[in-house]
């Protein structure tokens, strides 16, 4: 019974994401590859933006990159393009901003069907914010960040080079890689991934390990990680001392643990 409620969550999840990623996402036709389409337009905005702010970006066509520095203000940069200009003028990416928050997330102007466009993010933001992405369909890059980080439905390769406030991970279709130096009590919940999963450990991380419902092999590399195998797809362990908890499940694909940040 297990074994069938693991490959229903999977397909579960393979479902989500290809309605997420699928060619018709958003009702664009996405660009996958680097280049801008032949029309382009560029946005620069800075916003003050106050520390605990919540910042979110959905649904977007490209890649969404997440600078974090010494600031309290948020640097937005905006590349949208596409095939024509009148493709370009039938959408944007809306700015919605106030002290506490802000948004950042494709507006369709013209409901053209099939649209052929793409947009690339990069925000520059304080490291104390909480963070919510959802779906993207391309790769994302997230910084430092010391609040909260919650990524779903993303088709594309993930990496999180500072996970420290309580981080929920889910519906990604992509390599994810992720950061762990320090961990609020509520932890990391990473779920519904189909691809590699990579947690990067601090030598003094204290940490609960649970990871269910793997498809793949699990690697274990990190110096102070112990792991007893509960089942055929369940694994139980502990980082250091033990502490808040980072949970793994329905993941297609392997998992490893490393140390050494």
């Amino acid at each position: 019974m297990r074994k069938q409620l693991t490959a229903l969550y999977l397909l579960a999840a393979t479902g989500l994401l290809l309605a997420v990623g699928g060619p018709k996402t958003f009702g664009q036709r996405h660009h996958y590859d680097d280049a801008d389409l032949p029309e382009r337009e560029e946005t620069n905005q800075t916003y003050p933006l106050a520390p605990g702010a919540r910042v979110d970006v959905s649904v977007i066509a490209g890649p969404v990159t997440i600078q974090t520095a010494n600031v309290a203000e948020a640097t937005v940069h905006i590349v949208r393009s596409a095939e024509t200009r009148a493709d370009l003028d039938s959408f944007t990416i809306a700015i919605d901003h106030s002290p506490d928050s802000l948004t950042v997330r494709f507006r369709d102007l013209a409901h053209v069907e099939n649209l052929k466009c793409r947009q690339n993010v990069t925000l520059t933001v304080p490291r104390n914010i909480n963070l919510r992405l959802n779906a993207i369909a391309g790769p994302v890059k997230v910084g430092e960040i010391d609040g909260s980080i919650h990524l779903t439905g993303i088709s594309g390769r993930v990496d999180v080079e500072q996970a420290q406030g309580y981080s929920e991970i889910s519906g990604i279709s992509g390599v994810l890689t992720v950061n762990i130096r320090q961990l609020s009590e509520r932890g990391i919940h990473i779920s519904g991934i189909s691809g590699r999963v990579e947690l990067h450990l601090a030598e003094d991380l204290n940490a609960n390990v649970s990871v269910s419902g793997i498809m793949g092999n699990i690697d274990i590399a990190g110096p102070n990680l112990s792991m007893t195998k509960l089942g055929s797809t369940t694994f139980s362990g502990r980082v250091g001392a033990g502490g808040a908890p980072i949970s793994v499940s329905g993941i297609s694909g392997h998992v490893a643990f490393r140390g050494g940040i």
